[in-house]
């Protein structure tokens, strides 16, 4: 038998010991599951993650950690309530900051709903009657920063879902937006409000689709004046949904290039506008408009082209139901080329597959004339 010089020898243990300590390394790595620490693992939650929690990324980009099972949620954001209910989880909702979300329609789809205690302020919340409720997570807007960080250094986790103004040009990167929004609600639930939000995000796609194939090339696009409320010169501009809900209708939302989501704007400017149709948003009646000598000379008063809108369970211009009023914005505009679309049955689809409610034809038709229950 051939002898291995010692020199050799040396080399070939000293070739072993290191093949040993990469196969440890190796080792090591697979077990972590991460090579560094942004890695994720297969549910995309980062893998630095303390057991038990989760992340989301928000509206505003703020990635939130939240407990993996969240139960107790306050929903101050406006809309957030209806969002809830739509999803199936108010039996997670443990404080709201808008009675509006608890309106007539709404204790009808949901009755529990009327039940959740409201804050008195949403835009300052009391942090303590929050934390004696054992919320988890708050939905709430981008615009209060100082409410935010309170929230926050009390240990509640804080979830932007509506910004003030969100970076959105067209209609298109609206519906993507609003996806987004639903989604997010949707991702801090958990559970079965996940398959919910993609429902909803089938539905909007493919509304939208219905109603811009028939609109995106339309040269007439009659002019819009929409009163966001209480009074008459209280307006959504270019920030709000509003603008995009009117402009995948087919018209032309008069205040879209002023930079704003509500403001106050001027009689004077009404009547330089002129706008040939008046929708009274959160008023739920014409009155306003009509019975006022001051808008006599508008066109849509002249030409009796005032409407109010569909009443839902929270205003509609917010809502997961916007795109029901976008039809109607586009059947009143355009007649002719949306003679095909049942609006009532539009409603009664609507509330029987995302507020599991069988509306009568009756009361959809209320809902489409913003009147209340009978």
């Amino acid at each position: 038998m051939e002898r291995v010089p010692i020199r050799r020898q040396g080399a070939l243990l000293a070739g072993i010991i290191a093949l040993m300590l990469v196969a440890m390394l190796a080792l090591i790595g697979c077990g972590s599951g991460a090579t560094g620490s942004n890695a994720t693992d297969s549910t995309g939650s980062s893998a630095s993650e303390s057991p038990g929690t989760r992340t989301v990324t928000d509206l505003s980009g703020n990635v939130v950690t939240l407990p993996e099972d969240v139960t107790k949620v306050a929903t101050l954001c406006g809309p957030s309530l209806e969002t809830a209910i739509m999803l199936n989880q108010t039996d997670k909702v443990v404080y709201t900051g808008n009675k509006g979300g608890q309106g007539a329609w709404a204790k009808i789809v949901d009755p529990a709903a009327a039940e959740i205690p409201v804050t008195d302020d949403a835009t300052h919340p009391n942090v303590e009657a929050l934390l004696d409720a054992g919320v988890q997570v708050v939905l709430y807007w981008d615009a209060y920063p100082d409410v935010t960080k309170e929230l926050e250094d009390a240990g509640i986790a804080v979830v932007v879902t509506q910004e003030n103004a969100p970076d959105i040009h067209t209609s298109e990167e609206f519906l993507k937006y609003k996806e987004k929004e639903i989604t997010l609600v949707g991702d801090v639930f958990g559970g079965d409000a996940v398959d919910k939000a993609a429902a909803w995000c089938d539905y909007a796609e493919k509304t939208y689709g219905s109603i811009i194939g028939k609109t995106k090339d339309l040269a007439d696009r009659p002019t819009v004046y929409y009163v966001r409320g209480p009074k008459a010169l209280t307006i959504h501009g270019g920030n709000s949904y509003t603008r995009y809900l009117v402009d995948m209708a087919g018209g032309d939302l008069v205040s879209k290039d002023d930079a704003e989501l509500m403001y106050d704007t001027t009689m004077e400017q009404v009547l330089n506008w002129d706008p040939e149709y008046i929708f009274m948003g959160r008023v739920n009646n014409t009155d306003l408009i009509t019975d006022d000598p001051a808008w006599e000379n508008i066109k849509a008063v002249k030409d009796g082209h005032v409407y109010v809108n569909e009443k839902g369970v929270f205003v509609p211009d917010y809502s997961t139901d916007c795109f029901l009023l976008s039809e109607q914005i586009a059947k009143t505009l355009h007649p002719d080329v949306f003679a095909d679309l049942d609006l009532t049955k539009s409603v009664k689809d609507y509330y029987r597959d995302f507020y599991n409610y069988d509306l009568t034809d009756d009361q959809a038709n209320r809902i489409l004339n913003s009147q209340d229950p009978a």
